[in-house]
Formats: structure tokens, sequence, C-alpha cells
């Protein structure tokens, strides 16, 4: 039986502090990137994980892919069906270490820039919204920003650890 993300509705400050974090995130990718020295940019972890520059293009990609595509639906279906994304697959199909980590930057900030806003726009009934979520099952749109906030709580474990090891 698949669990459930459907939880009481979240007080509108304790939102706008989850919508407060998500902003946050592409600035400490940014101050990461910055403390990496451009030649180890595309240097994986000794663990086998992503490059900063595939991290970037990950971050990019779900944002549009994942993220915003299952908000758009949970807002303008009935209980969607909302797929997985294979971020590895995704990765390994776009060859991410050949493209740009500025570019990847710019265009996960204004993404997630305007996921934020239109998540901050959404009444709490709005909120309520849900989806069926490949490997998660039913999950709210504030189901949905947990996530989210999940997803960059272990990209951001992942980047310190890369750091650390590249600046060391």
């Amino acid at each position: 039986m698949c669990k459930t993300n459907r939880t009481s509705p979240i007080a509108g400050s304790a939102f706008s502090d989850q919508l407060a974090m998500l902003a946050a995130m592409p600035a400490r990718l940014a101050e990461i990137a910055a403390e990496i020295p451009s030649v180890q940019w595309k240097t994986r972890a000794s663990n086998g994980g992503f490059s900063l520059t595939e991290h970037a293009c990950h971050l990019r990609d779900i944002e549009i892919e994942a993220f915003r595509a299952r908000l758009e639906r949970m807002l303008a279906e009935t209980s969607p069906a909302l797929p997985d994304v294979d971020g590895a697959a995704l990765a390994r199909a776009r060859d991410y270490h050949r493209q740009d980590l500025g570019k990847a930057l710019a265009v996960f900030a204004a993404v997630r820039a305007d996921l934020v806003n239109r998540l901050a726009s959404l009444l709490p009934f709005e909120r309520e919204r849900a989806g069926v979520m490949e490997g998660v099952g039913e999950i709210t749109i504030e189901g949905l920003v947990a996530k989210m906030l999940e997803h960059d709580g272990e990209h951001l474990s992942e980047l310190k650890l890369l750091s650390g090891e590249l600046t060391e």
C-alpha cells in the first residue's frame, strides 16, 4: 500500500517559511559553486556522486520536468498520476558534463523563483489539491513542497561533501 503525504494544511506562516527556504536554494548553490575552483567544476565526488556541474544541471531539469510539471498538473487536473523522473537517466542522456555551469545556475534560479512565486499565490484550499506520485502515493501541493525541500537538502549535503573534497 502506498504511503500518503496528505496532511493537515500547513499554517500560512509555516508555508511562507518553506517557500523562503526554497527561494534561498539557488543562492546557496551559487555560494557553493563560488567555493570550488572552476577547474574542478566537472570533478565527480570520490563516491561517484555528481560533480558540481551535474548537480546544477540536475536541479535545473528536475525543477522544470518534475516539480513544476507536477504542480501545474495538480492545479489543472483532478488527482493526476505524476510519473517519477529518473534524474540519473537525464544526466546520462543530456551529458551534463558538457553543459555550462553558469547557464544551468541561471536557469535553475529563474525557474525556482517563478515556481516559488506561483506557490506563494496559492490559497490554502488550493495547496490541498493532490495527485498520485509514482513511488510515493497521494501527495498534496504542500507535500510536493516538502519533497522539494527534501530534495534540496539531499543535494546540499552532497554538495557540502563534494566541496570539502575539492577545496581541501
